[in-house]
């Protein structure tokens, strides 16, 4: 019984349509970097934002540590660190402060 059950399972998944995987060209990685890691510079509010960590990739978005000065006169020049993570293809970047 379970002989049979297992060949008409296969069976099945042999009927089903293949599919071909596709695989992203290491030129597409690093435009797809390139876009985020701009955004997020540009989404920081930082001055001299510069990556310190990153791309981390999860499965649809990408996370970079920004490290730079904060913009805002209160804070007097003081060292600023955000993460921001931004989801791919397309999407807004989100910025959090760092610790």
């Amino acid at each position: 019984m379970r002989g049979i059950f297992l060949l008409g399972l296969f069976s099945a998944a042999a009927c089903m349509p293949l599919t071909s995987a596709l695989a992203s060209s290491p030129d597409a990685w690093q435009a797809l970097h390139s876009k985020t890691a701009d955004a997020c510079l540009r989404k920081s509010a930082l001055k001299k934002p510069k990556i310190v960590e990153g791309p981390v990739l999860f499965s649809g978005a990408v996370l970079y540590r920004i490290k730079g000065t904060w913009s805002q006169p209160h804070m007097k020049g003081k060292t600023g660190k955000v993460y921001c993570l931004h989801p791919y293809p397309d999407g807004a970047a989100e910025i959090v402060d760092a610790p």
